[in-house]
């Protein structure tokens, strides 16, 4: 028992150093396990009147969506009109225009026969012409044979 009685004191040191190293582990675990809880807490509940306020802004804001919304639908709805009346117009276009198309090929068929007769009478009138001469001088030289003998 003797060395039982002589490390008695070692022993209860180090049991002492034992504890205070576990108490001082707890508490340094109980600080981490605080800062945590506090990270994670939820943020202190908002001003009722701040809440009034913001709800109020939101509503406002919405509304000039709302505004902003319905110029943009009305927009949207003349420029749909116009689109449309455009359509219609250039729809009405092209019919006229087909039936421009067919009036000038009209015109032009007739121009072309017009062209042709003109050609037709410009060379008659040639051929009358050189006929006229060659007949003004025969008729003329029996007259002037029948005014010698007289």
């Amino acid at each position: 028992m003797s060395s039982l009685t002589s490390n008695l004191p070692l022993r209860r040191s180090l049991i002492v150093l034992a504890v205070l190293a576990s108490l001082l582990g707890s508490a340094v675990a109980i600080r981490a396990a605080a800062g945590w809880t506090a990270s994670l807490a939820l943020d202190p509940p908002p001003d009722p009147a701040q809440l009034v306020t913001d709800l109020q802004n939101e509503r406002a804001h919405a509304s000039a969506l709302s505004d902003e919304l319905a110029q943009v639908l009305a927009g949207a709805g003349e420029l749909r009109a116009a689109l449309e009346a455009a359509q219609a117009k250039a729809e009405a276009d092209a019919g006229t225009a087909t039936q421009l198309a067919e009036q000038l090929a009209a015109a032009e068929a007739k121009l072309a026969q017009l062209e042709r007769q003109m050609a037709a009478a410009r060379v008659a009138t040639q051929a009358a012409a050189q006929v006229t001469p060659a007949s003004a001088s025969s008729v003329g030289e029996p007259e002037d044979e029948h005014e010698g003998d007289d």
